[in-house]
């Protein structure tokens, strides 16, 4: 469940914000200079030595500043208070979905009852959620795609979707990722493109500088979630360093490893299986907040064994949809 707030940073109630100020703690001449610096804010719209008529901020955090995504986490966070039951709420500045795993033919009775909570909540704390935006996302095995299942908002039914964009991961409900590598190699190219047609330089150390800034990281963000298996999806984002590489017309005439062996560049296949490693080891020496054991399981072997090291099992019996995702995928 995907839900959307209308323009939460603009919407922050003043008064509201200090009352949830003064639950954390602060008090005294901090809540006041708190208080004097989110009042007595004006605005206006400036263009070419042209100004609107000024007009007082009566809402919201100040966009900009240090203090103001702060203040505004201070204030959705207790949004987490609205779970019921099985339901998990995963919040990061104001994107907000909620899931809940459950093995029934039937819809989450828990999460409908969390969503009528979050309903409440936004009353409350009047910051409006945007019906027409808020979608759901469901993940399902084949034995029971066919079930339909509705959930409601203040008696608005949302919409069922097959694909939603989640902070910039495009997510099927086949967790395939298709879309989403077909969306980044698109986009990738495009840039490229612009590149070799606005400027003229091939130097060797601007073209890198070039891709390593501008092109690559939209290839590798959030890889650990979507990195693919098939050889098809993996040849789809691989071509785009080949084909930006060979476009460079004093190397074009040796082959792909040669050319990223000057540019002192690496395979993207291999960048995200390192990618993958290191998050791996993070897990396991407990710098993250994933618990090693809620995701894999790990076989110990005897002392006698002549490989004594734990090692990673695969899952039995696990289905085609997750068999590319980070937990499974060793």
């Amino acid at each position: 469940m995907y839900i959307d707030f209308s323009k939460a940073f603009d919407s922050i109630v003043f008064s509201k914000l200090l009352f949830k100020l003064q639950n954390c703690g602060i008090s005294g001449r901090l809540l006041a200079w708190l208080s004097s610096f989110i009042h007595g804010r004006s605005q206006c719209v400036v263009l070419e030595n042209c100004f609107s008529t000024v007009s007082y901020v009566i809402s919201g955090v100040p966009q900009g500043s240090v203090l103001g995504p702060i203040l505004f986490l201070v204030f959705i966070n207790d949004v987490i208070s609205i779970c019921c039951g099985d339901t998990i709420v995963k919040l990061f500045a104001d994107d907000l979905k909620l899931y809940s795993i459950f093995n029934r033919t039937d819809h989450s009775i828990d999460l409908q009852h969390s969503i009528d909570e979050l309903f409440k909540w936004s009353n409350l704390w009047q910051l409006q959620i945007n019906l027409n935006k808020c979608q759901v996302l469901k993940i399902r095995t084949k034995c029971n795609s066919v079930v339909s299942s509705h959930y409601s908002l203040n008696d608005f039914v949302l919409s069922n979707v097959k694909l939603v964009n989640d902070l910039g991961v495009y997510v099927d409900s086949n967790l395939s990722f298709k879309h989403h590598i077909a969306t980044v190699v698109t986009k990738a190219r495009q840039r490229a493109g612009v590149f070799f047609r606005g400027f003229a330089s091939r130097s060797l150390d601007i073209v890198r500088k070039t891709f390593v800034t501008y092109i690559r990281p939209i290839l590798e963000y959030n890889s650990n979630v979507w990195n693919p298996t098939h050889k098809y999806l993996i040849d789809q984002i691989e071509n785009v360093q080949r084909k930006f590489t060979k476009r460079i017309s004093s190397i074009s005439n040796l082959s792909y490893l040669e050319r990223l062996s000057i540019l002192e560049l690496e395979t993207l296949e291999l960048r995200r299986l390192r990618f993958d490693l290191v998050q791996y080891y993070k897990i396991f020496n407990n710098l993250t907040s994933l618990c090693p054991a809620d995701f894999f399981n790990v076989h110990q072997p005897t002392l006698s064994s002549r490989a004594p090291a734990p090692t990673l099992l695969k899952p039995l019996n696990t289905p085609n949809y997750v068999l590319s995702t980070f937990f499974i995928d060793l």
